[in-house]
Order: C-alpha cells, then structure tokens, then sequence
C-alpha cells in the first residue's frame, strides 16, 4: 500500500532537486501546497500531487458524487 504523503525519491522526480531548500522553492514557484515536517521536509500529499499533475486518481473518492449518464427530458414534449 502506498503512503498518503509523496516519498523522497518522488519528491525529486516531480521537482528535480535534491535538496529540500530547492523542491520547497520549486513547489512555491509551481503554486503547489505543502506543510513541512518537523526536520524541515517538504510534505506533499499523494491525491493532491495526482491532482496537480492532471493524473486520475487511482481510486474513486467516497465523497465525489458518482456520475450519471445524461438523458433527455422528454416531459417537455407534446
């Protein structure tokens, strides 16, 4: 199971830095949110990462109403 917040090694991919002063600079400059830990790492959440990227979610989310296929209203027509 994947953790709920980014890993390092994806922490880099995303923003090509290394050092945790760069990627914090790099999600400011992208308009990304984050929180930082306690030792000063960037903490960026996985839904909200996929979000950011255009990617769709792995799981549909339980509080996203499902869609429904549009139907004409005929109740209108004589």
């Amino acid at each position: 199971m994947e953790s709920e917040i980014l890993s390092d090694e994806e922490l880099v991919m995303i923003t090509g830095y290394q050092a945790r002063a760069w990627q914090r600079r790099w999600l400011i400059s992208h308009g990304w949110h984050y929180i930082e830990s306690r030792g000063r790492r960037p903490l960026v959440g996985r839904q909200y990462a996929r979000q950011q990227l255009g990617a769709p979610s792995a799981e549909p989310s339980p509080s996203a109403p499902a869609k429904q296929a549009w139907t004409p209203d005929f109740s209108k027509v004589s």
